[in-house]
């Protein structure tokens, strides 16, 4: 299952925002047989630690058993520092 991360915003900055996101995630993942959970960054243009830390643990939480990845962020730095710094990608 595809997540556009830039339908939850093109700035995505805060914690409880990251929350916020994990459960909109809840309501359409419980409904897919699906093995992982993509994240795509395309159009996003900032992401800070605080929401894609709230983000990855509340969704592994939630589907200990599926996989997470994340994509679109290779043509921002910004993201792609983020997510490196939270051994994400």
């Amino acid at each position: 299952m595809i997540f556009e991360m830039k339908k939850f915003g093109l700035i995505l900055n805060s914690r409880p925002a990251g929350k916020e996101a994990v459960l909109r995630v809840k309501q359409i993942a419980n409904s897919t047989k699906d093995d992982e959970l993509i994240f795509d960054f395309s159009g996003v243009e900032v992401l800070t630690p605080s929401f894609a830390d709230e983000l990855s643990h509340g969704a592994k939480e939630l589907y200990p058993n599926k996989t997470l990845k994340f994509r679109g962020y290779e043509d921002n730095t910004v993201i792609e520092d983020v997510l490196e710094k939270l051994n994400l990608v």
